[in-house]
This record gives C-alpha cells, structure tokens and sequence, in this order.
C-alpha cells in the first residue's frame, strides 16, 4: 500500500516542481517579445529597456548561495512556496506598471522569486527520485525550460496580440498564485518514512572537510566562473532580449515570424543537447575539456556568422544558426555542470553550484544594459535600429564568446581542499 501511496505522491511533485519552473525560464526570455510594446507604452530607450530587463538577473544571480542555505535551513517547500508567491507580486506588480521604473522593480521581485526554485527543486526531487536520478532531474528542468522558451515566443506574441501584454501578465500572476497554493498543499520535503538527512548524499564522515576558502582559492573555482561569466550573458541577451526586435528591425520580419525563428533555438536545447550529453559520457568521457571547447567554437561561429552576415542572411541560414545556438549551449551547460561534478568534494557540491550559478547571471545583468548602450549610440533610423547598432552590440557578445573559449582551453582539474 506505500507504494501505491507514494508513486503517485512523488510524480504529483515533480509535475508541480516542472511547472513552477516553467514561469522561472518563461520570464527570462518573455522580454524579447514584450520589447517593442514596452518601448511603446514607456517611450523607452534601449538602454532603459536594457536596464530594466536585467533587474531579473540581479537579485537572481545574488540571492543563490543564500536559497541553497534557506533551503537546508528550513527546506524546499517553505523555499519554493514563498519564491513563488514573490514572482506572483511581480507578475501582478509589473502588469500595473504605469512607468519603466515600476516595471523594472516589478521584474525585479520576478527575478527574486524566480531566484529560488532551481536548487531546492533539484534538493526536493533527490530523496523522492534517488541520488542516481540527480542528472535526470536536471535535465527534464533544462527540457521544460526550453519549452518555456518556445511558448515565450510565438505562442506568447499571440497571446498578447489577443489580450494585451498587461493582461497577460494578470492570467501569469494568477497561475503562479494558483502554483503556489498547490507546492504548499501538496510538496513534502521527504518521503514518509525516509531517513533525514536523506540516504545518497554522498557524505563522507571520515574525508577532510572543505571550508567555504578553499573552494575560493582555488582557481578551478574562478576558471570555471570566468567561463560562465562570458559565455551565458552573449546568449540570454540574445535570446531573451534582442534576438527578436533584431529579427524584425533587420529583416523586416513581422512579430509572429520572428517569434517562430527564436523558437529554433528552443529546439536547439531540447533535441540536440541529449545528444552532446550523451557525447560526454561515453565517447568523450575523458576528454570532456575537449568537447567543452569544440561546444563554445561553435557558437564563436555563430556569432561571427550573424555580426558579419548580418541581412544577406536567409531564413535557413539564420535557422541553422539558431539551432547550433541552443544545442551548443546545452551541450556547454551539461559539461561544465559534469566537469564541476567531478572536481568538487561531495559535502561541498551544493556550495559549489551556488556559488558558481550567479556567473551567467551577473553577465547577463551587465550585457544588457551594456548593449543598449551601444545601440543607442548608433541610434534609430526611421523608428527602428539599423542593422550597425545592432552589429555594434553582437560585437561586444562575439568578443565575450571568444574569451570564454579561451578560457575553456585553460581549464584543468584540481581537486577542491
């Protein structure tokens, strides 16, 4: 009877974990779409607009090591639940917005809330699934994720098309209050009957304990954060900023087109990540620092391609491009993740990914306002960015990329502690 009890319990968990995380990507890209009608209503510029779309990435990236410390602290369900019901206040909030300024502090408490779901998700899913459905876990979280992004294009475009881009964010604060009603309900930090700490954590009582300095001294630690620094900024301010006035500024590609051609890069992630997952576990297990810097070469391409192609490119080739984009993040994602996994001691790894997960997100925090920078010094032409703006801005992310895969060339293991 426990079982029949507890299989229905534990999956009930994880579709409310997925689904909960769904808004956390949702809300990452959903700007790019929003972009032209938030520089509509606010008259905005792009660097305000840049500003204000990275006030999701501060309180995220700043907010990590604390949630893995709160989640130990007082568990995944108090964690999980209160996140979620601070992204519901900026749902609502940025809805109402009548200024940038609002809006921004609105995306803001999104980007809090959004802050703390992925670890005490992972945290929570481990003793109802098993210590060896960890990597499973995370990348059904990456899956949805990437499904997320999809509806944050096309399907979202339409969606406001329909009702608008402030009551589209009424129906989101409405579901998220709903999700978080359902998490408080219905997720349990353990099984019954499991023993605390749950059993698999890979604890070992006898091995030297690693403090908090030594993961900070060792340079594995600022190698590896340097790397995800430069590499994830380049790609969310593509994807979830600019990719899409691009598309329509450029190419004169109308809302749900553009939209379409971002949702490749969606695909990208979910169909060809598992395959470069697959790569670094079996043909490319021990040289997967190899395999790290091919992943990255390859979006050093794709860069090159879109800042020096730029309108002679077609739908096929910008499709390609887009689809490479989200399989070779993926496959970067899921090595650095693995390489991090290999290095870092067992009682330390949870303070390791907290430490490390802000990188990408303190790059984006600064690219974004960065690069609206960059475009204003061009300047419009005729109400919209010229194709040197926009090259003005990819060129800051083509140089990031090109450091990153330097970088990637430097990485050596060492054992932390």
């Amino acid at each position: 009877m426990a079982k029949i009890h507890l299989l229905p319990q534990r999956w009930l968990i994880f579709i409310a974990l997925n689904a909960v995380y769904f808004f956390v990507y949702f809300h990452r890209i959903s700007t790019a779409v929003l972009a032209p009608y938030l520089i509509e209503a606010f008259s905005a510029s792009a660097t305000g607009l840049g500003v204000m779309s990275s006030a999701y990435f501060y309180p995220y990236a700043l907010s990590q090591p604390i949630v893995g410390m709160a989640a130990d602290r007082w568990g995944p369900r108090k964690v999980i639940t209160l996140s979620t019901l601070i992204g519901f206040g900026g749902a609502l909030i940025f809805g109402l917005a009548p200024t940038l300024f609002m809006a921004s502090i609105a995306r803001a408490l999104i980007g809090l809330g959004a802050a703390g779901i992925f670890v005490p998700a992972l945290k929570l899913l481990l003793p109802w699934f098993g210590s060896r459905s960890f990597a499973r876990m995370n990348a059904v979280l990456l899956a949805v994720g990437n499904v997320a992004a999809i509806v944050a294009s096309t399907p979202f475009a339409w969606f406001i098309q329909q009702i608008g881009w402030r009551f589209s964010f009424f129906f989101i604060a409405g579901v998220t209050l709903l999700l978080a009603i359902l998490c408080w309900v219905y997720l349990q930090d353990l099984p019954p009957g499991s023993p605390s700490p749950p059993e698999g954590m890979g604890k070992n009582p006898t091995a030297p304990k690693t403090t908090f300095g030594d993961i900070l001294r060792n340079p594995f630690f600022w190698t590896i954060f340097a790397l995800f620094f430069t590499y994830g900024a380049p790609f969310s301010t593509f994807q979830g900023l600019w990719g899409y006035p691009f598309l329509i500024d450029v190419f004169r590609y109308d809302k749900l087109q553009a939209s379409n051609l971002l949702m490749v890069i969606a695909f990208g992630v979910i169909l060809g990540g598992p395959f470069l997952s697959y790569l670094g576990d079996k043909p490319f297990a021990g040289r997967k620092q190899t395999l790290l810097s091919i992943c990255i070469a390859a979006q050093v391409l794709n860069w090159s391609c879109i800042v020096f192609g730029g309108p002679s490119l077609g739908s096929f080739t910008l499709s390609i491009i887009f689809f490479a984009m989200g399989t070779s993040l993926a496959g970067t994602l899921s090595l650095v993740w693995a390489i991090i996994r290999e290095v870092a001691p067992p009682d330390r790894l949870g303070t390791a990914m907290g430490l490390i997960n802000p990188a990408p997100f303190l790059g984006v925090a600064l690219f974004q306002p960065a690069t609206g920078y960059l475009m204003d010094r061009v300047g419009k032409v005729s109400g919209t960015f010229p194709f040197e703006a926009y090259r003005s801005a990819f060129g800051l992310c083509l140089i990031s990329v090109s450091v990153a895969f330097i970088i990637s060339l430097l990485v050596k293991k060492r054992k932390w502690g």
